[in-house]
């Protein structure tokens, strides 16, 4: 894809998010049923059973594109047993204000990073989701949740795959989610409507249609008008080339499953596991 096209769609959900942060977080109140498994996933990359004592050293969870940090309360609930150090990185400071997470206690530590994660990769020579200045600790476990179908362009989002693996401490897990949107048929028709829509109301000046790619898509939210973000559908082949992007001596994958929604698969999830 052209980047100066996909900085138009980056663009575009920008805007989106800081304009809808309330309303869309207001539907994102609850964990999705898919975390549970990587939950259960990390447990067993730190050599942990159900009933093992807490292990020796903090969690550290990386989480980005982390919207309203609903992980971090998700993970304390889910992990009893652990102590963690939880950083969520976002473009979207409004959306992260959001947040109800739990309060701190000497179990759990949350911390805010603002950073535009697409911009970095983007930008010659940047390679890095740690803020400016300063270094966060590698992840031993690095998500990636409800983003990704916001990349535009199969290049970029390999880049983003590969960081997060790059951000991962060895032997760690590295979860994304990919939302099958285009599964649904309530959804597919919706995005029909925003589809057609962008024609007629060009989301920008110069907008054509075939500088997208397959699978690329636009929606709306709820009942505004105007209120317009770009989707893709990642398909299983698109997978495969992901998941084959990642050098085999950076990373493994460990686990590939459908979760969430009332069909049980409107996320696929992809796991790596850091060598």
């Amino acid at each position: 894809m052209d980047q100066a096209v996909a900085r138009k769609l980056i663009a575009l959900n920008n805007r989106f998010y800081r304009s809808h942060a309330a309303s869309f977080s207001a539907t994102r109140s609850t964990p999705w049923t898919g975390w549970e498994k990587v939950a259960r996933l990390v447990e067993a990359a730190r050599g942990k059973t159900g009933g093992a004592a807490a292990f020796p050293t903090s969690l550290h969870v990386l989480d980005v594109a982390c919207g309203n940090m609903r992980l971090a309360r998700f993970l304390a609930q889910a992990l009893p047993q652990e102590r963690i150090v939880y950083h969520g990185i976002d473009r979207c400071a409004p959306l992260a204000q959001t947040a109800e997470t739990p309060n701190a206690t000497d179990r759990l530590s949350i911390a805010f990073h603002e950073a535009d994660i697409l911009e970095r990769l983007l930008a010659p020579g940047t390679r890095t989701l740690s803020p400016t200045g300063r270094e966060l600790p590698a992840g031993e476990l690095v998500a990636c949740f409800g983003f990704m179908h916001h990349v535009p362009g199969e290049a970029l989002r390999a880049a983003l795959l590969r960081e997060l693996v790059a951000q991962a401490a060895p032997g760690g897990i590295v979860a994304v989610s990919f939302w099958r949107f285009m599964d649904d048929a309530r959804l597919a028709g919706k995005v029909a409507v925003s589809d057609h829509g962008a024609v007629a109301a060009p989301p920008w000046e110069g907008y054509d249609p075939v500088d997208l790619e397959v699978g690329d898509h636009f929606l709306g939210w709820q009942d505004e008008g105007g209120a317009l973000r770009f989707c893709h559908q990642t398909d299983e082949a698109e997978l495969d080339r992901l998941v084959a992007s990642v050098p085999t001596r950076h990373a493994e994958e460990c686990a590939r499953f459908s979760a969430d929604g009332r069909s049980g698969e409107l996320n696929r999830y992809l796991v790596l596991r850091k060598r």
